[in-house]
């Protein structure tokens, strides 16, 4: 249900503030009350006969917290034991419990919003607290906007004449006393992005990405970049393109929901091949490709569109998937691979990478791989 939703997050509690259960999902629960309701009467029916009478510890414990769900509390549900419920009704069960899973398993839209902003909250912290940590800044071919700007946290150029005019009128309105300059009054030149651009984030979605306790980063991160484009640069196209065996778009949402099933294979091929598609529909924006993975690619698409998975990676996936990141180039990109992880394989295919102009290779671990991504976004150039 959707309460796992939360593991990703951390910290204090975003979801803490639940919107009310949908309509669906509050009769599933009152169906659920209705057989426990019935499933008492009948353990009076049993008195006095050797038929075994359902846990009233179960009973009880289930009743409460589906009370208090149908009352409006989305939280009561956590911890429910779900087997435990299915075991006690029986078959009856099975409906209702299904129905109230299908109903009440997706993050709303503001629920997804919120968990979006405080991703994006703690990967810009994490960023700035970094030794040398920085986010964003005058990225080149950013322009000047004409305004000048008090100390927000990027990287932006010193407005000596702005800085000096705020310390002058400062002074001016304390009848000329007071220090001939404090921090308050220095101000930076604010910049805008010369254009808008096309951005695609190609997350890896294979297994070892959850065996190394990589999969939650990786999350956070792609929700920390969606809202990032949702808030603060809505002219820019982005998306989000998953790969395992095969790729395929994705929402946040989806992402978030993703099972991280033990599935075969890192596509990388394919994953850059919709990643094309998308930079040629925005044909006329900026292109940048941020590809975040633990592995080298061990699938690709043959002929008739199934994955050929081999390991170790087979000369022809290497070889295609080295086309396929030649083409997306070919289509202006500047792509970026943050590497997750550091063994031979890897370093072969990264070597493979570096002899590519306009790619760039970033190491990176759960810690970094937010502020790396965020950082790179913002900055829109390749280069470690």
């Amino acid at each position: 249900m959707r309460f796992r939703y939360r593991e990703y997050m951390g910290g204090p509690d975003p979801l803490a503030e639940t919107d009310p259960p949908p309509q669906e999902a509050v009769r599933s629960a009152v169906g659920l009350l209705e057989l426990i309701a019935g499933a008492r009467a009948d353990e009076g029916g049993r008195a006095g006969t050797t038929e075994e009478a359902p846990p009233e510890a179960a009973l009880a414990a289930a009743e409460e917290a589906l009370t208090r769900y149908a009352d409006g509390d989305r939280d009561a549900l956590v911890g429910l034991d779900i087997a435990t419920l299915r075991g006690t009704l029986g078959p009856a069960a099975y409906g209702p419990l299904d129905r109230l899973d299908a109903a009440d398993h997706e993050l709303t839209p503001r629920e997804l919003r919120r968990l979006g902003e405080v991703a994006l909250g703690d990967i810009e912290a994490a960023g700035r607290a970094a030794p040398g940590g920085h986010l964003g800044g005058d990225g080149a071919g950013d322009d000047p906007t004409g305004a000048a700007v008090p100390h927000d946290g990027l990287d932006r150029t010193l407005d000596a004449v702005a800085t000096l005019r705020e310390a002058m009128l400062r002074r001016a309105a304390a009848g000329g006393s007071g220090a001939a300059l404090r921090a308050e009054d220095v101000r930076y030149t604010e910049t805008e992005p010369a254009g808008a651009a096309a951005v695609c984030l190609l997350v890896d979605l294979s297994h070892s990405m959850v065996t190394r306790g990589l999969h939650e980063a990786a999350t956070r991160t792609a929700l920390a970049l969606h809202t990032l484009v949702r808030t603060r640069h809505p002219e820019d196209r982005g998306m989000l393109i998953g790969f395992g065996d095969h790729a395929r778009e994705m929402t946040p949402a989806d992402l978030v929901e993703h099972d991280w099933a033990r599935v075969p294979g890192t596509n990388l091929q394919h994953a850059l091949h919709l990643a094309r598609r998308h930079l040629r529909r925005h044909r006329g924006l900026r292109a940048l490709v941020l590809v975040v993975t633990d592995g080298e690619p061990t699938a690709h698409l043959g002929e008739d569109g199934d994955a050929r998975f081999a390991w170790p990676p087979a000369p022809r996936t290497v070889e295609v998937t080295a086309a396929e990141l030649d083409a997306v180039l070919g289509e202006g990109a500047t792509v970026t691979f943050f590497l997750l992880a550091d063994d031979p394989r890897l370093r072969e295919f990264r070597a493979l990478l570096e002899r590519r102009r306009g790619v760039g290779v970033v190491n990176a671990d759960a810690d970094a791989l937010g502020p790396s991504v965020i950082d790179r976004y913002l900055r829109r150039r390749p280069g470690p």
